[in-house]
């Protein structure tokens, strides 16, 4: 944990990864809070698949931000994360619920804690500060894949919002890339789009909205919210960002930097174990850049 979160002399001792393996042998569901920090164990927990789907809790102006921003790469790269939120209650001054998980179950399951779970999985979710946001591509909510031919096609994509509190503007989004967007009404409590949306080659399409009101969450956050993803596949072509997927590749060698070089072990078994994690997320990050004809 390093000095602000450890005992002075403290030692390494277990990865994240070992955490989320116990939790999914329960049946649980792992959640990368404060994404998309640490980010060298992350980038490797993401690429062997440890992770389920990442909290975004912080919403700032227009929704810039290196949370959000992170986050975008790794979909840009064909990894599937739901977005969910959190409160993140460290003080008396964050509201309990400030940012919240939104997930539909269906409309004929019970609502328990384990259709929850799955509603999560599933990816039908969105992450906000108080607006209700709905999308669909083609009807498909976040989540769904669609498969196209070759050639592409076009997509009918529609977004909505609703607010208690005003918010500015409702935003479709492709691979973090705005692609349609309209004014809330005057009031700043509604807004609805549609878009067609020609698509020619595997992508991602999602929704947001945005408002200029702070809410302060000891922090100052913003009126927002963000859904999960409808992931676009063209032909055969597998969703890849040989830019993210070397930014990667660059922060798992950061991790092995550390462990090697900088990091405290009581055991050397343990540190032995920890960088062949490290590896073996790097080897398969180096495989799917072979697969894709990449040079590195």
């Amino acid at each position: 944990g390093g000095p602000v979160e450890d005992r002075l002399g403290g030692s390494e001792e277990i990865l994240m990864a070992d955490w989320a393996d116990a939790a999914h042998a329960q049946g649980a569901l792992v959640v990368a809070p404060h994404f998309p920090y640490p980010h060298l164990e992350l980038a490797a927990d993401i690429a062997l698949g440890k992770i389920d789907a990442a909290e975004l809790k912080y919403f700032p102006p227009r929704l810039d931000s290196h949370g959000l921003g992170s986050w975008y790469r790794y979909l840009n790269c064909g990894y599937r994360l739901p977005a969910v939120g959190g409160t993140d209650k460290m003080s008396n001054t964050i509201p309990v619920g400030g940012v919240r998980t939104y997930a539909y179950l269906g409309h004929d399951l019970e609502f328990t804690h384990e259709n929850w779970l799955d509603a999560i999985r599933s990816g039908n979710t969105y992450a906000s500060t108080g607006p209700l946001i709905q999308f669909s591509a083609e009807g498909r909510p976040p989540g769904s894949e669609i498969s196209l031919p070759d050639g592409g096609g076009t997509l009918e994509l529609h977004a909505s919002a609703r607010s208690a509190l005003p918010f500015t503007r409702l935003e479709i989004v492709a691979n973090g890339r705005v692609i349609a967007d309209c004014a809330a009404d005057a009031g700043g409590r509604s807004a609805e789009l549609t878009f067609n949306y020609e698509v020619g080659d595997s992508c991602w399409v999602a929704a947001r909205c945005w408002g200029e009101t702070d809410l302060w969450h000891f922090w100052a956050n913003r009126v927002a919210a963000h859904t999960s993803a409808v992931y676009v596949e063209v032909g055969d072509r597998e969703l890849f960002s040989p830019s993210q997927a070397t930014f990667m590749l660059t922060l798992i060698d950061g991790g092995l930097t550390y462990i090697r070089e900088m990091a405290t072990y009581r055991d050397e078994d343990k540190r032995r174990s920890h960088l062949a994690f490290f590896e073996d997320a790097r080897q398969t990050i180096h495989r799917r850049l072979h697969e894709h004809g990449i040079p590195h």
